[in-house]
């Protein structure tokens, strides 16, 4: 395993296999319905996806007309999003250092891959670099209350008690394994994130704690604690 991939690339294959075309469930019904809102308006604008893995987004803002770059250090995601999406252009590259000059792009999106970046500071400072002045950057990631710990506290009879939140203000790594895959994610304040953000000139115009729909059987606890935030920032 290469220790700068976080385990992504003795993954890659599982992942690939586990989200298919169209993404696993907790993408469709919770965090797609709400990104495509956000990024209803692509058609003709050039839109970065940092951290593509196999291209499933990328795909989907392709067929919204949107002129997609996807960027992923993983060689056997960039492969597959390149067979899947021939349009798109796809380049192995990390997000602390993306190899495009400043302003290329009218929107950045990050679906679900700051967890990811061991820099997530270098990161952020790319994507605000690469983004045109009249852009924005879109950010999917994982609650910072619910990136504190893996998963719920339960009872002899495994109902779910409650989530706990731990070390909250501290910064740290936290290795996850299931379905053949085994990742390190990295817990942050929300704070320390959002001041980089800030810190670039940047400012949040949006926060969503996406939801499933009601009665969904399968994430009825997400109205418990919600697992997702998506924030879209601009220039101020």
């Amino acid at each position: 395993m290469d220790s700068t991939l976080g385990g992504w690339d003795e993954s890659a294959k599982a992942w690939i296999e586990g989200q298919g075309e169209l993404g696993d469930y907790s993408r469709r019904m919770i965090l797609d319905p709400c990104v495509d809102q956000i990024l209803s308006d692509v058609a003709g604008r050039s839109v970065l996806d940092v951290g593509c893995g196999e291209g499933r987004y990328c795909r989907k803002l392709a067929a919204r007309g949107a002129v997609v770059t996807g960027i992923d250090p993983v060689q056997e995601f960039i492969d597959v999003a390149s067979q899947r999406l021939p349009s798109g252009t796809f380049v192995t590259a990390f997000a602390e250092s993306l190899p495009f000059p400043d302003g290329s792009f009218d929107t950045v999106l990050s679906y679900l891959t700051i967890i990811d970046f061991p820099d997530y500071v270098g990161a952020i400072r790319e994507m605000a670099r690469v983004m045109r002045p009249s852009g924005k950057i879109v950010v999917v990631t994982v609650s910072n209350l619910a990136s504190t710990t893996d998963g719920w506290v339960k009872d002899a009879s495994g109902a779910k008690l409650y989530r706990t939140v731990d070390r909250y203000m501290e910064e740290f790594s936290m290795d996850l394994e299931w379905s053949g895959i085994k990742i390190v994610n990295y817990h942050r304040p929300l704070s320390a994130i959002l001041g980089v953000f800030f810190d670039c000139g940047l400012v949040m115009d949006r926060f969503i704690e996406p939801l499933p729909p009601v009665g969904d059987p399968w994430y009825a606890d997400e109205f418990r604690v919600p697992t997702f935030q998506v924030m879209t920032f601009r220039a101020g």
